[in-house]
């Protein structure tokens, strides 16, 4: 399924690059399924790890069932298997997410840096609506908002996508980690109020992982 067309100088993904990457996402999510509990466990419930592993399994192993022309719809379809199979906490805002970056980009059959971004900018979007959290909240919002901020300014500089994903993972994998020192506004982990301060959020980092999906793909392929 991997594209040919990925090269030094790409400049959009297609249909069949969305799908490699959601199948490339259900590899790390597995591969960090159990860091992912852990991290979890100290302030919340410990089943993240299972929770993401699973959403991203099922979709995979639907994803040649997934009868569709456009990226759009693609995403969308992804969001419903989400909130179907894990209709967990997590599963419901990566489906909203999801759905809220399908409708960005209905009708779209290639991606550029700039849309790209749209699509974090969707799964931002309907991940606030549903979560009503915000940057600043340690939450998986601290991890997307870097990404995609760094993807408009390599749209504006005109970047291609490996530069542009590159900047990207970097800077969703430090907003994960500046999660260590905010406190923690929602979920079971609010109960922990000063106490959370320390404790890498779960959800920014599986964000951050996300990113670093699309990152290893483009910049990797199947490796």
């Amino acid at each position: 399924m991997y594209s040919e067309e990925l090269n030094d100088e790409m400049n959009s993904l297609e249909i069949n690059d969305i799908k490699s990457i959601i199948i490339k996402l259900k590899t790390i999510m597995e591969e960090n399924k159990d860091d992912l509990c852990e991290l979890d466990a100290a302030l919340g419930d410990g089943d993240l790890g299972l929770t993401v592993s699973k959403g991203f399994r099922e979709i995979a192993a639907n994803i040649d069932e997934l009868a569709v022309k456009d990226i759009g719809n693609l995403l969308k379809r992804s969001g419903f298997i989400l909130a179907d199979k894990v209709p967990s906490t997590m599963g419901t805002l990566l489906a909203s997410g999801f759905m809220q970056a399908g409708k960005l980009l209905e009708g779209k059959e290639s991606l550029t840096p700039n849309e790209a971004a749209t699509l974090f900018e969707g799964m931002i979007l309907g991940i606030s609506k549903r979560g009503k959290a915000a940057i600043g909240d340690k939450t998986i919002i601290d991890s997307l908002y870097p990404a995609h901020k760094a993807l408009e300014v390599a749209a504006a500089q005109e970047l291609s996508l490996k530069e542009a994903f590159k900047g990207a993972y970097e800077q969703a994998r430090l907003g994960a980690e500046h999660t260590k020192e905010m406190q923690s506004k929602f979920g079971r982990a609010s109960k922990y109020l000063e106490r959370s301060i320390g404790h890498q959020d779960p959800g920014a980092t599986v964000g951050a992982l996300i990113v670093e999906g699309f990152h290893l793909y483009i910049n990797e392929g199947n490796k």
